[in-house]
C-alpha cells in the first residue's frame, strides 16, 4: 500500500490504481492524496456472483494452482478500497485493456452497492503521445502521470450503471449477454472493446483455441521462442490484452499439455521456467493452427472465462469473431 497523506481543510483524496508499478511512479508525481493498489487479474480464473468470502476462496485456490498470489492480498485490497469510498474524492487510474476494464467494473459495481464517494473521477487512456507503443500507465514517468491529473473525468451515473450490468454479465454462467453489451456500452469508452476481447478468449469455431493461444502458437510456428520475444510479438498485435509473463507461461504450458508444443516444462511460474522456455511446434500443433483439428474435441479443455466454466470435450461456449456470435459446440 502506498500512502501520502494530504489534508486541505478536512478533505481526503484517494487514488486507486492498477498495480505496484503505476503506484510507485504515481508516488513520485507529487499529487495530493493517498495511493492504493487494486490489481487482481480477473481475466484469469473463476469470477463468480458470490459473497466476498466465497470469492476470495475461489480466487485463492485458483492462484495457488498457478503457484502465484498472496492469500491475504485480495481481502486487503477490498477492505482498503471500501474504506477509501468515504473520501471526498476517489480517483481510479485504469487504462483501456481487458485486465484494467474488468477490475474497473468490479470496483464500480462494488461502490454502487456500498455507497459512492462525494466525488468519483477516473484517469483512463489507451495511448500517450510520448509512448509510441503504449501498453499501460505503468510505462509513464511521474511527470507524465502528473499531467494526466488535471484531465481526470467524473464518472457519470450511466457509466456506473454500465459497469454494474457488465459485472453481472461477466460473472454469469451464461455468457450470452456479453455480445449485446459490446454494442450497447457507450458511457465507458473502453469497456465494449474489452468485453469483445474477453469473448475472444473463448474457444473459436475451428481450432477450439482462444485468441491468445492461437497468437502464441503462431508466433512459435514462425520461429519465435524466447519469452521476451513472444510477449512482444503478442503485444504488438493485441493492445487490448497485453500478455503478462505468468499468462505467457501458463498458455504455453496449456498448449504443450495439448500436444501442440514441445520444449515447455509443466509446473508453477518461476523465473527459471521463463528462462528455460524453448518451445517448438509439433505436427499436431500445426494441424490445430490450421483449424484441421479442434482442440476441445481432440484433447479437452479445463478453464474459466469469468463465470463460465469450460470443461471436457464439449459442448462448450465458443465465440465466432467473424459472425460476432456465441454458440455451444
Amino acid at each position: 500500500m502506498h500512502l501520502r497523506c494530504y489534508v486541505r481543510g478536512m478533505e481526503r483524496i484517494v487514488h486507486v490504481c492498477n498495480g505496484d508499478s503505476t503506484a510507485d511512479t504515481l508516488s513520485l508525481a507529487d499529487l495530493p492524496g493517498e495511493i492504493l493498489v487494486w490489481a487482481d487479474a480477473l481475466d484469469q480464473g473463476p469470477v463468480l456472483p458470490v459473497s466476498d468470502e466465497e470469492h476470495y476462496k475461489a480466487r485463492r485456490q485458483f492462484w495457488a494452482s498457478r503457484g502465484l498470489g498472496d492469500p491475504d492480498k485480495l481481502a486487503e485490497w477490498d477492505r482498503a478500497f471500501d474504506e477509501a469510498a468515504s473520501a471526498e474524492e476517489l480517483i481510479l487510474w485504469y487504462e483501456h485493456d481487458l485486465f484494467d476494464q474488468l477490475a474497473l467494473v468490479r470496483l464500480l459495481a462494488r461502490l454502487a452497492r456500498r455507497g459512492l464517494p462525494q466525488t468519483l473521477t477516473i484517469v483512463s487512456i489507451d495511448r500517450h503521445p510520448e509512448v509510441p507503443e503504449f501498453l499501460g500507465l505503468g510505462q509513464l514517468k511521474p511527470e507524465q502521470l502528473a499531467e494526466l491529473w488535471p484531465r481526470r473525468a467524473p464518472l457519470s451515473r450511466d457509466a456506473i450503471d454500465e459497469s454494474i450490468t457488465a459485472w453481472i454479465a461477466v460473472t454469469a454462467a451464461d455468457p450470452r449477454a456479453l455480445p449485446y453489451l459490446t454494442r450497447r456500452v457507450k458511457a465507458m469508452p473502453f469497456l465494449a472493446g474489452a468485453l469483445e476481447r474477453h469473448l475472444e478468449e473463448f474457444p473459436d469455431p475451428q481450432s477450439g483455441m482462444s485468441r491468445t493461444e492461437r497468437q502464441l502458437l503462431a508466433a512459435v510456428a514462425r520461429g519465435i521462442t524466447g519469452a521476451g520475444d513472444l510477449m512482444k510479438a503478442a503485444q504488438a498485435i493485441d493492445p487490448r490484452y497485453p500478455i503478462t509473463d505468468g499468462l505467457l507461461l501458463h498458455t504455453l504450458q496449456t498448449l504443450a499439455a495439448c500436444g501442440f508444443l514441445e520444449g515447455v516444462a509443466p509446473g508453477a511460474w518461476s523465473q527459471a521456467a521463463m528462462r528455460e522456455l524453448k518451445p517448438t511446434i509439433t505436427s499436431l500443433g500445426r494441424q490445430a493452427l490450421a483449424g484441421a483439428i479442434d482442440r476441445v474435441h481432440e484433447v479437452g479443455i479445463d478453464t474459466w472465462r469469468g463465470g463460465v466454466r469450460l470443461s471436457g470435450r464439449g459442448p462448450v461456449w465458443r465465440w465466432d469473431s467473424a459472425q460476432r456470435k456465441l454458440f455451444e459446440r
